[in-house]
Parts: structure tokens; C-alpha cells; sequence
């Protein structure tokens, strides 16, 4: 089962989001910004598949398996209630360098693209099941880490090169986009309200189409079949045993 055409635009406005942190010049807001904008791709993921549970349910997932990474999210999260609006919404300076040019961001998209994919196939598989008492919360988040875990090493195991690439030059195509999706990754996910709360996702202008821009990538041949053989990676790690 594919993903619908809304949800992967959803996904690629979030990747764009998440990777735009690099560029906001105030220290946690930008920890902030790029997690919750890799915990809403998972939200959204979950509820197209009519998954009811909180997105902390399954917290590894968008925040990692590491304690320390965890620990480091909530505390962003935290930041956020005690930062002045001004601050937030940050003066957006103008910004030189193209956005797939810069060092880390195509790796970021690629990230945070691949992390969504993976989740919609496990629960196109049957996993992560709606919990109904606090035994299926435990075996939620068991199973978060397991996928988490999976998805880390095949991430690292492969060359991954050829995404990355695509995604800089296709990223690298509108100059204003840089400038605007700082503003946008600030605007929409340095938000001081609940962290489960939907946010605005269709951004408009260069963002809109910088992620139209990613979708194409996503549907290059040569990218559906690196994709495939990601997946029977992320496959072989998963049925690993413990």
C-alpha cells in the first residue's frame, strides 16, 4: 500500500522543516524545531493509518533510542513554553547559500523522509497497534525501539549517496528557499502550544515548492529502487534477533 500524494508532501514539509533548524541562530530552538518537525511527519504518518495513541507513545521513533538523545528532546520541547514569542518568530535574515548546497541539510531530508516511509510500512504491516491498557503501552514503546533501532543500522549500513545527492540538487533549485523555510520551520513547529497539536503543513511559496521539488525525487526509478532495497534492509535488521 502507497502512501497517499498529501501524506508524502506532508512528509517532504516536515524533512525541509527539520533540516532548516541547522540555520536558526538561537541554541535549543533549534533542537526544538527539528525534532518536533520529525515527531509531526510520525504523527501524521500514524493518524493516516488511524492510529489513536499519543505520538509519545512511541517516542523512539521520532526521538531516537538513545536515553540521553530522549532526555535532550523533552528538554527542547520544554524550552519552547519558556521562550518569548519575539524569539520565535525570529527577524528571518537573508540567507546566501542554497539550501541542498549546505553541509548536513540533503542528509537531514533524506533522514527524516526514510524514518516516515518506514513507519507507513510497519503500520501497513500490523505493527503498532492502538494500545488499550498500560501492558500495550510497554509493548509499544518495546516495539518503537525495535524499529528505531532497525531503522538506524540500515540507515548507517548502506551507501545512500545517490538520495542524498538528488535531494541536494533538487533542493538547490530555488534560492529563496532557505530564507523561507527557516521562517516557516519557526513559525510552525517553535510553537509554545501541545506538541500533539496538527500544525499548518502546506507552507506555500518556496517551501511548497522545494517540497514538490523532494516528491520528485521520490519518484525517479533510481530512487524507488534504492528505496526498495532500503526497505529489505530495514526487513533483515528487524527480523534480527534481540
Amino acid at each position: 500500500m502507497e502512501p497517499g500524494r498529501q501524506l508524502v508532501g506532508e512528509w517532504a514539509v516536515c524533512a525541509i522543516a527539520s533540516a532548516a533548524a541547522r540555520f536558526i541562530p538561537v541554541p535549543l530552538l533549534d533542537d526544538a524545531v527539528k525534532y518536533r518537525a520529525i515527531r509531526i511527519a510520525v504523527l501524521r504518518t500514524l493518524r493516516a493509518h488511524g492510529r489513536s495513541y499519543p505520538a509519545d507513545a512511541v517516542e523512539p521513533l521520532y526521538a531516537g533510542v538513545d536515553a540521553g538523545v530522549a532526555g535532550q528532546v523533552r528538554r527542547a520541547f520544554g524550552y519552547l513554553l519558556s521562550v518569548p514569542r519575539r524569539v520565535i518568530f525570529f527577524p528571518v535574515r537573508k540567507y546566501v547559500a542554497l539550501f541542498g548546497s549546505v553541509r548536513g541539510v540533503p542528509t537531514d531530508v533524506m533522514t527524516v523522509l526514510l524514518l516516515a516511509w518506514t513507519v507507513h510500512r510497519c503500520l501497513v504491516q500490523g505493527r503498532l497497534t492502538d494500545a488499550d491498557a498500560e501492558a500495550d503501552e510497554d509493548r509499544l514503546q518495546a516495539e518503537a525501539v525495535r524499529i528505531r533501532s532497525a531503522f538506524d543500522r540500515a540507515l548507517h549500513g548502506m551507501d545512500l549517496r545517490l538520495l542524498s545527492g538528488a535531494l541536494a540538487d533538487g533542493l538547490s533549485q530555488g534560492r529563496g528557499l532557505t530564507a523561507a523555510a527557516v521562517g516557516y520551520a519557526g513559525r510552525t513547529f517553535g510553537r509554545t502550544d501541545d506538541q500533539d497539536t496538527d500544525p499548518e503543513l502546506e507552507p506555500g511559496g518556496a517551501v511548497r515548492e522545494g517540497a514538490e521539488r523532494v516528491q520528485a525525487v521520490l519518484r525517479r526509478p533510481e530512487i524507488v529502487r534504492l528505496i526498495g532495497d532500503f526497505d529489505a534492509r530495514f526487513d533483515a535488521e528487524l527480523s534480527r534477533p534481540d
